[in-house]
């Protein structure tokens, strides 16, 4: 978890404005990528005020710094978990913004070419400031437009309802190298999660940073929470324990429940302000 810290320069990772060193890859160099920021708030905390802050003032702010280089930039405000589902994953509640760009040497570039600098001082800070924030924490994963691997993919048409996308931030454990564990996740893992009742869509991804907490990102989505529930706290068939241990999921983890659509739309201008 990315910790709230008084530095100015370290506190740019917080929402849109994430300044880890990014390691480009070629495979991916000219490929579509999308940056996920998880923006957790914290207990005690009200949600409007963050909204308030984030939908008045960061969010345009970043859109005006980086605009040249975004192709899309939504966020989605999370579900509000049961406490089952806490107890058993410690999901987060808050928000989840996604930020889509044509290439990671263009995310890079937005960085290098920011019209606020890499000052935080130049953002409005939120109440309290940034090195007293105690309104939320964030973490952030960059990751290909193009999932890694694609374990279940069924139709997910317009509907009433939302679908519940399921998005989890992983890390291996210590001692467990990523070709070990993306062996035994493909190889699997995956096909057990796949076989789950419910699941519409599960994608992997590995994550296109260095310097980040999380390194690989998987997505569910399912019909609703009650078959979340019925995949997960009530399975009829446990998973298979990983080769280092642990319970599912197998990894250090942080979460957030969304639908599958945005309820902020920053480039077009379609939100509504608490």
């Amino acid at each position: 978890m990315i910790q709230i810290a008084p530095s100015r320069r370290g506190m740019l990772g917080l929402i849109g404005c994430s300044a880890l060193a990014l390691a480009a890859r070629p495979a991916f160099a000219g490929s579509a990528i999308k940056h996920y920021i998880l923006v957790e708030l914290q207990p005690g905390a009200d949600q409007l005020a963050l909204d308030r802050w984030y939908m008045t003032y960061h969010a345009p702010e970043v859109r005006r710094a980086y605009q040249a280089w975004q192709r899309n930039y939504f966020s989605f405000r999370s579900y509000l978990p049961p406490k089952e589902a806490i107890d058993a994953f410690g999901l987060s509640y808050g928000r989840m913004t996604e930020i889509h760009f044509d290439a990671l040497e263009d995310f890079r570039e937005s960085r290098r070419n920011s019209l606020y600098g890499e000052d935080l001082g130049s953002f409005t800070p939120p109440p309290g400031g940034w090195a007293g924030n105690t309104l939320f924490k964030s973490t952030t994963a960059t990751i290909p437009a193009t999932p890694g691997r694609l374990f279940v993919s069924l139709p997910t048409p317009p509907r009433p309802a939302p679908y519940l996308r399921w998005i989890v931030f992983l890390r291996y454990p210590e001692g467990v190298t990523a070709p070990d564990g993306d062996a035994w996740v493909e190889g699997t893992l995956g096909a057990q999660l796949a076989a789950l009742p419910g699941l519409r869509r599960l994608a992997w991804y590995k994550v296109l940073t260095e310097r980040g907490p999380y390194t690989r990102v998987a997505e569910f989505w399912f019909e609703d929470y009650a078959a979340w529930r019925a995949a997960f706290l009530k399975p009829a068939k446990p998973l298979s324990a990983a080769p280092w241990g642990g319970a599912f999921p197998f990894a250090g983890a942080k979460s957030m429940f969304i639908g599958e659509r945005p309820d902020i739309d920053f480039i077009h201008d379609e939100r509504v302000i608490p």
